[in-house]
């Protein structure tokens, strides 16, 4: 699995949304440097950010989780732009002992957020890759 993958409008090849998926790299040292800066770039403009955190160790580059802090072993975040230039963040933090959560995910307006099981895509990864 690629650390990240991007939803486009396919008439105008306009990025719609990028999806990280943060990886031990990005969560420490310069990588999570780098990686502040591209999550920086990317909420500057209007595209929405959907940020996956399953891993345990290191920082979570957002301060939407930082302040206050979150007691939970993992945590999405959906970041939606807005043509207002604000944003909003929406947070869906995951315990270890739950199932991976369905969440809404933003299209391009006007289209409505399809739902995203995101357990089921990840009981097919595995089961694609031979796990």
């Amino acid at each position: 699995m690629r650390e990240n993958e991007r939803v486009y409008e396919t008439a105008t090849d306009t990025l719609v949304t990028s999806i990280e998926i943060l990886s031990p790299a990005n969560k420490r040292g310069e990588g999570l440097r780098e990686y502040q800066r591209k999550r920086s770039r990317l909420l500057r403009v209007e595209i929405h950010l959907v940020e996956i955190d399953l891993l345990r160790g290191g920082t979570r580059p957002g301060r939407e989780v930082a302040e206050p802090p979150l007691d939970t072993d993992y945590v999405i975040v959906v970041n939606r732009a807005s043509a207002q230039s604000t944003r909003t963040s929406e947070i869906w933090p995951v315990a270890l002992n739950e199932e991976l959560p369905t969440f809404p995910f933003p299209l391009l307006y006007p289209d409505a957020d399809v739902l995203l099981e995101l357990g089921t895509v990840f009981q097919q990864i595995y089961a694609d890759a031979y796990y």
